[in-house]
């Protein structure tokens, strides 16, 4: 069961939970006038009220966390522990990313995890976006800010798995073979197509398949 921990603040305040480690942004929620709690936070970055949760990633770490499946992870665990979770992606990056995977994760945030995506220019700009939402949370929804501890996420080789049986044709025994051979998603997105039919039961029309699905443009 989910416990709740209440933070008390000052009348007329906007306090922000804050992960230590997010120091640029809670010198700029102080500058805007925000009490700042810092906090060793195992859920999120920027905890606004009882339901509301910011994960804060710069879009390099965005994608990486996409191809190497964390994100679902996290998602998960924010999921099960707010009733409206955040995620606020910051800036932009060069690192590549397979179209369709990326379309594929942005959907199941969305659908499977209700998250809202917000996307922001840079740290100054992610600093005023928490700040006026935890103005509205707080002073106009009045809800209290409390740090909450939950259950654990799913181990993480479940959400791959269930990535990788998202494609036709691949069940679950087909896509633990594929993650056995080549040891994580990434590594089975860059395989080819002669690679991935020496795993037994993919046939060379199901590789090629799964190979046309990952480059075929989106659209």
């Amino acid at each position: 069961m989910t416990e709740i921990q209440k933070i008390l603040k000052p009348k007329g305040k906007i306090l922000i939970v804050c992960d230590y480690r997010e120091k640029e942004v809670m010198e700029n929620l102080k500058k805007l006038g925000a009490l700042v709690n810092p906090q060793n936070l195992s859920i999120g970055d920027f905890m606004i009220s009882e339901r509301v949760c910011i994960e804060r990633k710069a879009h390099s770490d965005f994608i990486s966390s996409i191809i190497d499946g964390r994100i679902f992870e996290q998602a998960s665990l924010l999921r099960k522990n707010f009733e409206k979770p955040i995620m606020v992606i910051e800036g932009y990056s060069d690192r590549e990313i397979n179209e369709n995977a990326l379309k594929a994760a942005i959907a199941s945030l969305l659908i499977d995890f209700d998250f809202s995506l917000v996307s922001t220019k840079d740290t100054a700009d992610t600093s005023r976006l928490i700040y006026w939402i935890a103005k509205r949370e707080q002073e106009e929804k009045k809800i209290d800010v409390g740090i909450k501890i939950g259950k654990k996420p799913k181990e993480i080789k479940e959400l791959q798995e269930f990535i990788i049986c998202s494609f036709p044709g691949i069940s679950k025994v087909l896509g633990r073979r594929l993650l056995e051979k080549f040891g994580s998603l990434e590594k089975v997105f860059n395989a080819s197509e002669l690679e991935l039919a020496k795993v037994k039961g993919i046939s060379r029309n199901l590789a090629r398949e799964i190979k046309r699905i990952l480059v075929s443009n989106y659209g």
